[in-house]
């Protein structure tokens, strides 16, 4: 979306820009300054001011990632305000039991060999553990509530992403509004592309997850900007996997770990998500969100 020039918007820094992840993430903290990084980004502001379109910073590593178990959204956030104290936020959150299935999925596809109870840390109880996945960085309301006092809650915008499943256009719109950009929404075809990196089906993961003990480090060959050999054959390996299973082993792959994630869960995320809906005045009930 924030590609589309038609919409508004550009990313003069990428779409998925690294110069986010080296000036907001992996700073120094004893050499950060927040005058030099902001330095580093002066051309592009140019840039988009000359062609009168709003320039859009984004990378999923400027928030928590449950994924690769990296928690470092609050200093993230501090070292943005730093720099850009009069930015525009915005934050897409998604129902949690969804998210740690969604998420265990990509964590496989990365490489990773926990199972989803190792994942998730059910029933581990070890001085100075934490899991990969920590449920508690799930709790919305917190990154929220510190970003509108960072910021100003009239800065933040917080979508859900089932949204985006029930009124595309409107999820579109909601967004160009919030950025100050006088254009609807309607009269754009296909701002929004389509659906990339899906996760591979339940019994795919479990297959994937087998061999994944027999990689060979893909995590340091992706480091180094290289594709591991085995890795790449894995993953074709996991899409004819995905192919070949029955569709009803899929299914019962993926019930068995959504009755889990249910289970444990239970209410964990109710009071939360309660607070959430005050935060950003929408009813997340209405999204299949526990409330």
């Amino acid at each position: 979306m924030f590609k589309n020039e038609q919409a508004g918007f550009c990313t003069p820094w990428g779409a998925q820009s690294g110069q986010a992840v080296v000036q907001f993430v992996i700073p120094n903290a004893y050499r950060f300054s927040a005058e030099s990084a902001k330095k580093t980004f002066e051309l592009g502001f140019q840039e988009a001011q000359k062609r009168g379109l709003m320039p859009v910073l984004s990378h999923e590593a400027l928030s928590d990632n449950v994924i690769s178990g990296k928690y470092h959204g609050k200093e993230v956030a501090d070292i943005i305000h730093a720099v850009f104290p009069k930015s525009r936020i915005l934050i897409i959150i998604r129902e949690q039991q969804s998210m740690i299935l969604s998420s265990y999925r990509q964590y496989i596809k990365q490489g990773g060999i926990e199972t989803i109870q190792e994942y998730i840390g059910a029933d581990i109880n070890k001085p100075a553990f934490k899991p990969t996945c920590r449920l508690d960085y799930l709790e919305y309301d917190l990154p929220i509530t510190y970003y509108q006092n960072l910021f100003g809650a009239a800065n933040i915008l917080v979508l859900p992403l089932e949204l985006l499943s029930r009124d595309k256009k409107f999820f579109e719109q909601k967004i160009i509004s919030f950025a100050g950009i006088d254009i609807n929404a309607g009269d754009i075809p296909d701002i929004l592309s389509r659906p990339k990196n899906i996760g591979y089906k339940g019994g795919a993961v479990a297959v994937r997850r087998k061999l994944n003990f027999f990689l060979d480090n893909p995590t340091y060959a992706r480091r180094q900007g290289k594709s591991s050999l085995t890795d790449h054959t894995m993953a074709k390996l996991s899409v004819v996997v995905e192919r070949l299973l029955p569709q009803g082993i899929h299914q019962r792959v993926e019930n068995h770990w959504k009755q889990f994630i249910a289970e444990y869960v239970g209410d964990m995320f109710k009071d939360s998500n309660q607070r959430t809906n005050q935060l950003i005045g929408m009813d997340l009930a209405d999204f299949g969100y526990p409330c």
